[in-house]
């Protein structure tokens, strides 16, 4: 199933708190490339987060590797999971 992730710095949150977590917020996602469970990562355009496209077994899988991201742990970062299904709406315009 796929799973996207918008990951947002919390408001009010200072700059010199993030700065340390950058390297090993990237690490991790890295990871979860490298081991096909995220697809696809995205900087969300003015810098206040990402967004994530998971492809997991399950919603509990990604809400477990979200928990392990270092900025999720520092409490720096929230993150909105949005379990997708796909769209059957184009169906619908070429029914008989």
């Amino acid at each position: 199933m796929q799973v996207l992730v918008i990951a947002r710095i919390v408001a009010g949150t200072a700059r010199e708190k993030i700065l340390p977590l950058i390297k090993p917020e990237a690490a991790k996602v890295w990871e979860y490339v490298a081991a096909d469970l995220v697809r696809t990562v995205h900087y969300i355009a003015d810098h206040s987060g990402a967004v994530l496209l998971f492809e997991a077994t399950s919603v509990e899988a990604v809400n477990e590797a979200i928990a392990q991201l270092p900025m999720v742990q520092a409490g720096v970062l929230q993150c909105e999971v949005l379990p997708l299904v796909p769209f059957t709406g184009l169906k619908e315009l070429f029914a008989d």
